[in-house]
Order: structure tokens, then C-alpha cells, then sequence
């Protein structure tokens, strides 16, 4: 085995072990963010020395993973880093004649925009591109027929409905909440029997417009009390058990539903629990 071959053994081993850490932070805690950017940027630095096509083609995962890690941290200039990853692999998986992957490529650059702008509302310009590329990602997906690709940019389109719901006129916003939930059900349908995370984040995701329109609140009760009890019972990979951080996204989303019922001291008390299960990750810095 050359030096060359021995780094990119390496280089894929890191890659492995960052997604690892990273999926299991949102069960075990937030340090193993940054045992995920370590491994991230050493198999990026490795891929890049030995600098062959199969190198290159290596950095497809590792890019995005290192991307995904800054982009999970909520700040904007880590954000702003992500984007630009992002691009690099979808020029890059272009480059290499991946066609089919670019797709699922395109969401993740779409969700980076998205939470530019959930961080950073004067980042609104990159609204237009985000819904650009996310529109294209599902033309790409429904082509190669890539239901799980179509389902994850539909749900990506309800996210920026919601976006865009939330600093438009008030005159269209039940407008932009009605479509995200359409794109919500349609996310579902198609993850339903195919990836059950998928499906719970779309059921959050209708919940969210149902309690902002102040429609079908038993409905968004319902849904939040089957993700929560998914979450909580968790048994996917790589690890099992309590899924905290989206535990706590669920109460945050109970609690204004109890908000819009008039329940002060009850949406209170969710909030107090979702700040429990994120303290206990280490995801609250205050």
C-alpha cells in the first residue's frame, strides 16, 4: 500500500467517524460537534494533499459534513462558511459527472439559506436563490426518481414558506402557510414507509403552520404528541434512545400552541421542559 493509498484509507475512515459524531450529539450531547469538525477537517486536509480524481471524489461527504456541522452551530459566519462549502460539492459532484447526486446537494445548500436567514433576517436577498435552488433540486430528484430526494426538497420549500411567512405582509402570509403545509403532506407521503425521521420532521413541520394560522390546533396537538413519543422511544442508528434537541424542538412547538389556546402557565412549563432536554446536551449557552 503507497503513502498516498494509506492517507485516503485514512481520509475516508475520519470522514466515517464525523458523521458519526455528529448524528450522536443530538442524543449524547453537543461536544461531539466538535469531535465531528476535527474529523471533518482532518479527512478534508488528507483528500486535498493526495489531490488525485479519487481524492477529489473522496471529498464528496466530507465537504458536506464538515458544511453541516458549521451550519448546525447557529452562528452566521459559520453559516456563511457552510454555504460555501456546500457549493464546492455541488460544482464538484458536477465536475465529476454525478449528476444524480446533485439533488440532494442543492437541498442542503437551500437549508443553508434558510437558516442564514433564521439567524440573520437581513439575508433575505439569498430568499429568491434558496427557493431556486430547492426547485431545482426536486426537478433533478423527480428525474432520477428519488422519492427520499423529492421528500427532502419539499420539505426544505415548506421551511422557506415559513420563512417567508413570517416577514411578509400580513395579507399573504395565510397564503405562504398554506403551502407549506401542502409541501409538508407531500414530504410525508412520500417518506411514509421510507424514513420515519423524515416523516416526524414533516408532521413538526405541519404542526408549526397549523399553529400559526390558528387552525386544526387538535390536529397540531396530535402530531407533536406522535414525534415527541418517536423521539423519546427512539431506536434508529448510529445510536438509540432519547433524542433530546428534537425533543426540545417539540415542547418549543407545544408550548405555542398552548400560547395560542390562552395557556400562559402551561406553554411556560413546556418551555421550561424543551430547555431541560437542550441544557442537557449543552445546546443553551445563557
Amino acid at each position: 500500500m503507497t503513502d498516498a493509498d494509506e492517507k485516503l484509507r485514512w481520509a475516508e475512515r475520519l470522514k466515517a467517524q464525523g458523521w458519526g459524531y455528529y448524528r450522536a450529539a443530538y442524543t449524547h450531547g453537543r461536544q461531539l460537534w466538535e469531535h465531528a469538525l476535527t474529523a471533518f477537517e482532518q479527512s478534508e486536509a488528507l483528500f486535498r494533499e493526495v489531490g488525485t480524481n479519487t481524492a477529489r471524489a473522496g471529498l464528496v461527504g466530507t465537504l458536506s459534513g464538515r458544511a453541516t456541522v458549521l451550519r448546525s452551530s447557529g452562528t452566521p459566519d459559520a453559516i456563511r462558511q457552510a454555504l460555501g462549502l456546500y457549493e464546492e460539492e455541488v460544482a464538484l459532484l458536477r465536475e465529476l459527472g454525478r449528476h444524480d447526486d446533485v439533488p440532494e446537494a442543492l437541498v442542503n445548500l437551500a437549508l443553508a439559506h434558510r437558516d442564514l436567514m433564521t439567524v440573520e433576517p437581513a439575508e433575505t436577498p439569498g430568499l429568491a436563490q434558496a427557493v431556486g435552488v430547492c426547485r431545482e433540486a426536486l426537478d433533478g430528484a423527480k428525474r432520477t426518481g428519488d422519492e427520499g430526494v423529492q421528500a427532502l426538497a419539499l420539505s426544505t420549500l415548506a421551511d422557506l414558506c415559513l420563512v417567508i411567512a413570517g416577514i411578509d405582509t400580513p395579507d399573504h402570509r395565510e397564503r405562504h402557510l398554506k403551502e407549506a403545509l401542502a409541501f409538508y403532506g407531500q414530504a410525508e407521503k412520500l417518506w411514509e414507509g421510507r424514513d420515519e425521521d423524515g416523516r416526524a420532521l414533516a408532521r413538526m413541520g405541519m404542526a408549526e403552520a397549523y399553529i400559526a394560522l390558528g387552525r386544526n390546533l387538535e390536529g397540531a396537538r396530535d402530531f407533536l404528541a406522535e414525534v415527541h413519543r418517536y423521539y423519546a422511544e427512539y431506536a434508529g442508528a448510529p445510536v438509540k434512545g432519547p433524542v433530546r434537541y428534537q425533543m426540545a424542538q417539540v415542547k418549543e412547538l407545544e408550548a405555542r400552541l398552548l400560547d395560542a389556546e390562552g395557556k400562559p402557565e402551561e406553554a411556560a412549563q413546556a418551555r421550561e421542559e424543551g430547555r431541560q432536554n437542550l441544557d442537557a446536551l449543552g445546546f443553551r449557552d445563557d
